[in-house]
């Protein structure tokens, strides 16, 4: 049985909560055990839970507070890709703004198998420095 358009997006809802809450277990709750990421795309991917809480709790531990929208969900097969806008606080109170795309594949349990996530990594983490 495969997931319905609804039950992805629902999905995706959960994933920007999390980081709008900047909640690491939310966060990993949302993939499978061997989910692997690439978070901006062309990056070592990154796989399983385990590295995926690394992961957040590095870009978490950078930011006050972030607010990520989806604004528009495309929909086909297995794969959702999201347009999303996001503005925030870094720790070092700087202001910063991130938009782009991400592309998520779901497995049957309806997390997160594979994700691939295109955005200016290094214009956006230069001002989160401090």
């Amino acid at each position: 049985m495969s997931l319905s358009a609804d039950q992805m997006k629902d999905a995706v809802d959960r994933y920007v909560a999390a980081w709008n809450s900047l909640d690491p277990s939310s966060y990993t709750a949302c993939f499978a055990e061997d989910a692997t990421v690439q978070d901006p795309y062309g990056s070592t991917p990154i796989r399983g839970k385990v590295a995926l809480r690394e992961f957040f709790n590095g870009v978490a531990q950078a930011l006050q507070e972030i607010i990520l929208v989806a604004e528009q969900r495309y929909v086909a097969g297995s794969r959702v890709a999201v347009v999303f806008r996001g503005k925030g606080i870094g720790k070092n109170g700087k202001p910063v703004e991130v938009e782009g795309v991400d592309v998520f594949e779901f497995n049957e349990a309806g997390r997160i198998s594979a994700l691939w996530a295109y955005w200016d990594a290094a214009t956006v983490l230069a001002k989160l420095r401090l």
